[in-house]
């Protein structure tokens, strides 16, 4: 029980703080003036090289070095880190430790012939959430080991060490050595056969990488430094590569401007301030704010979306922010070291995120899927929001919108209902109102000058869109389904990147060449209207105008301008369930829900003919995928006139009991400069217009 003794005791210290700046480096552990006589050899002397030894409190460790007493000058490190205080991680609770089921499961399971965590993708049992087994016949571990099938991501994360601090979690839950002992065992492997290369690697020490493990790092030392079994020795081995982690880390700086970047910014900021023994520590420390405040400026679009436009990375990226305000913040940093001129950027980001996810968050005691898919991202559940907008809502407590979300309704205001336009990324959200059984549409349209290489991020989708309305996203994205990696792993990347699998038009099923998409105009009032136009094609271009009627139900118009000829296919992909059902005579589809969550949808111009197609939708991105009904309105294209066509999307209770008819009214008139359409629901008509 003495570990947990002292966990209480200096966790108490650090949570009350300290004004006197001597008393920060006091010493509450032993002061280690005894001569130990354990031999040198143990302790990785490459240590010293590394600290600090003026550094305040480490006198006793400088005058047992200075002797050649090595294991001496270790010993006094360790019980000088024992009771430090003044510097605080806020990722870790010593106080109030917790820990997950899945959590304490990867814990467990690394102890079961090397089964390491690496995501949720990645299961050899997924049922029993069993992570694949890396111990060879000779019970050694297996650091090259990737699951047949399975995508380059494996491997990349696979050496981020995820499984690590779980068990750090689970020792501070438990009190139990064997966590520990797994650790070092492992992770002195993996220095042993991982050594650090001259330059960046694709796998184990790419900057990703590298950073994860030193984010894991400052956890593990937290968790474990109070154990019997965190030895002068270990202490020695440990900091020492910590310090080569950071001090590589620094000499390589990512040479892309992307979410990597700003994972290596995180990752220094935080070394270079939990751990100001080290020489390098202010280097380290100096150089991640350093790029964190120069790279949020040009990371962040003007709208708050995160340049790769991936929700997913977004958010990741947001939480980051988040743990770096609660550093400088307990850690008495000045309070500009995080550039203030960025709190509205993140501020911006945070609400993006807020107005991207779908009413079903507001359903009680439930974890449903609440965010779309679009790139290169995956849905996110209640449960995951819920954590972020706790997160957000502390990151600007004057933010009575993110304090709405973060409470789910509570307290706080609720945000309105006007039209979000984020037309930097491309993104447009038209709803109605934020209880479950409202109705929701997000529209994506992304400007980026990417290439639209299979690594990317950005797919090829401009113009798709996903439909809530009471409970049920009516047309989820197809996902990303892989990373790239081997040859089937790219097949199954390269079948969800296409155009044709995405809620959008293409030509001759091809995917689109360009995502530079442009917002036309943007109508407000009780019929909202949003008009995109996307030039995918060097001769042919998509327009989507999309009207939301009395804020009820919505009205697609679908332009294909240019001298291209072919087909044009108008591409629609619908939920899962028998219960949806292709309409090939009325051009459209509905569905028959026993919840009284339905649409009706029906599509109307010259010339068209339906096919049906067999679609796709993923989750993840662990190769796996399910069916579901799709179906292509093609239409021929001349080289001399456009393709038009007009579609219903009507949300309802019953969808069987429904009629509607539409036309365009703009014969005779230059189709580029605007449009009319009489769109008929239940024998009452509907004029609606725009002129560009």
């Amino acid at each position: 029980m003495k570990n947990i003794f002292f966990i209480c005791v200096f966790s108490l210290i650090a949570f009350t703080g300290c004004t006197d700046d001597d008393e920060l480096y006091k010493n509450s552990g032993d002061n280690s003036t005894e001569e130990s006589t354990r031999p040198n050899e143990d302790i990785d002397q490459n240590l010293f090289e590394s600290l600090n030894l003026d550094y305040p409190g480490l006198e006793q460790v400088k005058a047992w070095y200075e002797t050649g007493n090595y294991y001496s000058a270790a010993k006094a490190l360790l019980d000088y880190y024992k009771g430090r205080i003044g510097i605080t991680n806020p990722n870790v609770s010593l106080m109030n430790p917790t820990i997950t089921e899945d959590e304490q499961l990867f814990a467990d399971f690394a102890m079961d012939k090397y089964r390491f965590y690496v995501n949720k993708n990645y299961f050899q049992n997924a049922e029993k959430k069993q992570p694949w087994s890396l111990q060879s016949e000779d019970k050694t571990i297996n650091w090259q080991f990737k699951p047949e099938g399975a995508d380059a991501e494996y491997q990349k994360q696979l050496h981020r060490h995820y499984w690590m601090p779980y068990q750090g979690k689970a020792y501070l839950k438990s009190n139990d050595e064997k966590y520990i002992s797994s650790w070092k065992e492992v992770y002195a492997d993996w220095i042993k056969q991982n050594p650090k290369p001259e330059t960046p690697n694709t796998t184990t020490w790419w900057q990703l990488q590298v950073s994860t493990r030193i984010m894991g790092q400052t956890d593990l030392f937290e968790y474990f430094k109070f154990s019997p079994n965190f030895t002068p020795e270990w202490l020695s081995f440990f900091l020492a590569h910590f310090a080569e982690h950071a001090d590589y880390l620094a000499a390589f700086r990512y040479q892309d401007e992307n979410n990597i970047l700003l994972s290596q910014g995180t990752a220094l900021a935080f070394a270079g301030t939990l751990f100001p023994e080290f020489k390098n520590a202010s280097k380290w420390q100096e150089m991640g704010f350093n790029i964190l405040n120069e790279q949020t400026k040009k990371q962040y679009l003007v709208d708050g979306m995160l340049g790769d436009l991936s929700l997913h990375y977004h958010m990741a990226n947001l939480i980051e922010f988040c743990s770096l305000r609660k550093l400088v913040a307990q850690n008495k940093l000045p309070d500009n070291i995080l550039s203030p001129e960025n709190n509205a950027i993140l501020e911006k980001a945070a609400e993006l995120v807020m107005h991207f996810t779908y009413p079903n968050y507001f359903i009680p005691r439930s974890n449903y899927n609440c965010t779309s898919a679009f790139n290169d991202s995956w849905v996110k559940t209640k449960n995951v929001l819920s954590n972020n907008f706790k997160n957000y809502a502390e990151m600007f407590p004057e933010n009575q919108e993110l304090r709405y979300m973060a409470t789910v309704g509570e307290e706080g205001t609720c945000p309105d209902t006007d039209i979000k336009a984020f037309e930097a990324s491309g993104h447009y959200v038209l709803r109605n109102g934020w209880s479950p059984t409202s109705t929701m549409l997000i529209h994506s349209n992304n400007y980026s000058t990417d290439e639209i290489n299979i690594w990317s991020h950005n797919q090829p989708d401009n113009g798709t869109f996903s439909l809530y309305h009471n409970g049920r996203d009516f047309f989820p994205d197809s996902g990303v389904c892989s990373y790239v990696g081997d040859a089937t792993a790219n097949e199954l990347r390269s079948w969800f990147r296409q155009t044709k699998v995405h809620n959008t038009l293409t030509l001759d099923g091809k995917n689109i060449t360009t995502t530079q998409g442009k917002l036309l105009t943007k109508v407000e009032g009780n019929t909202e209207l949003v008009v995109t136009e996307n030039q995918g094609y060097t001769n042919f271009k998509h327009r989507r105008a999309i009207f939301f009627v009395n804020k009820e139900f919505f009205v697609f118009v679908d332009e294909g301008f240019g001298n291209a000829t072919g087909t044009a296919n108008l591409c629609f992909h619908l939920c899962e369930g028998d219960e949806v059902k292709l309409d090939a005579d009325k051009y459209g589809a509905h569905t028959e829900f026993g919840d009284q969550s339905n649409i009706l949808v029906r599509s109307f111009g010259e010339g068209i003919t339906y096919a049906p197609f067999d679609g796709r939708i993923a989750y993840n991105t662990d190769g796996k995928y399910n069916s579901r009904k799709a179906y292509f309105l093609n239409m021929s294209k001349t080289a001399d006139a456009p393709v038009r066509y007009i579609t219903v999307i009507y949300p309802t209770d019953d969808a069987t009991t429904h009629t509607i008819q539409a036309q365009f009214t703009d014969a005779g008139k230059d189709h580029t400069k605007g449009v009319a359409i009489e769109v008929e629901v239940d024998s009452k008509t509907y004029k609606l217009s725009y002129n560009l």
